[in-house]
């Protein structure tokens, strides 16, 4: 399989499966407050962002002729499982830990996992850590009034 294929295919089946999730929120109670978005609101907003990013990458795909075999070597499928399996503990850990301990957590290991080894500062991932953690949370909090799991730090 080479680069555009694969490129091209990944990209319908990442469209199919956020079909799926658009369709599975609809089934999401609707907003009982005037004014309010509702919960199937964020979850749709970021599943169509995804749809057009994955449409993006599909015209990227056609419109460069790349026709390099895939090769198994590159990193990349470790990179892959790796945040995967990191998303899935990020997902089980959510509760009781918390977002803000949650997410303090992940996020620096998503950043290590994706970083080539030359470019990684311990001290800017924290800063990127640190500033995206509490920004998040103030954004989700402050900005869309939502509650957050408390977990271990109980704000």
């Amino acid at each position: 399989m080479n680069v555009k294929k694969r490129d091209v295919l990944s990209s319908f089946a990442i469209i199919g499966i956020c079909g799926a999730g658009l369709i599975l929120t609809r089934g999401l109670p609707a907003s009982t407050r005037e004014y309010d978005l509702g919960p199937a609101f964020l979850p749709g907003l970021v599943l169509w962002l995804i749809i057009f990013l994955c449409g993006l990458k599909v015209i990227t795909a056609l419109i460069v002729n790349d026709n390099k075999p895939v090769s198994l070597k590159d990193g990349r499928n470790a990179q892959g499982f790796s945040t995967i399996v990191l998303v899935g503990l990020y997902c089980f850990l959510y509760g009781p830990l918390g977002f803000l301990t949650d997410t303090f957590l992940y996020l620096p290991l998503q950043i290590l996992i994706v970083t080539p080894k030359e470019k990684r500062r311990i001290s800017t991932i924290l800063l990127i850590d640190v500033i995206s953690t509490v920004l998040i949370y103030l954004i989700f909090t402050k900005g869309f009034g939502l509650r957050l799991p408390r977990g271990l730090v109980g704000f």
